[in-house]
């Protein structure tokens, strides 16, 4: 394998201690860039079905076009999903928001991992999440 490309080259290697706080909701507020979540047809679909909704009825209500791209609509201070710091779409909930924090542009050094304690009380607490589990969640997202 060369230099540089194996799990090991990553500073993170050893893992990340990450854990969601308890009625936090954090994440799931406007951040400047974190204020956008693509959704897929498929998230869509699920989130629609979910609310006992019609695709067209959901995208209308909570979605907009961006660039081409389907997001949902964050014209609120929070995500239109978080009621009482809790989301209730959690179990059809999109793959950027079930990632989280384990993006790319967040695991670049660790300067940008230290960055999302800004907002994210869950960053460095907890458990340590294994490296293994944090590429899970990244091949997940497409990263």
């Amino acid at each position: 394998m060369p230099r540089g490309s194996s799990d090991k080259a990553k500073w993170y290697a050893d893992g990340l201690r990450f854990e969601c706080q308890p009625d936090c909701g954090a994440c799931c507020t406007n951040h400047g860039d974190y204020a956008y979540v693509y959704l897929e047809n498929e998230e869509i679909e699920a989130m629609a079905a979910l609310l006992g909704l019609t695709r067209t009825r959901f995208e209308q209500d909570y979605t907009v076009l961006d660039e081409g791209y389907r997001v949902l609509r964050m014209d609120q201070p929070d995500c239109p999903f978080l009621e009482d710091k809790r989301c209730n779409v959690y179990e059809a909930r999109p793959v950027q928001c079930r990632t989280f924090p384990f993006w790319n542009e967040n695991l670049r050094n660790k300067t940008s991992w230290k960055k999302l304690r800004e907002f994210c009380p869950g960053i460095d607490q907890g458990e340590k999440v294994p490296l293994v589990q944090i590429e899970r969640q990244r091949i997940e997202r497409g990263d």
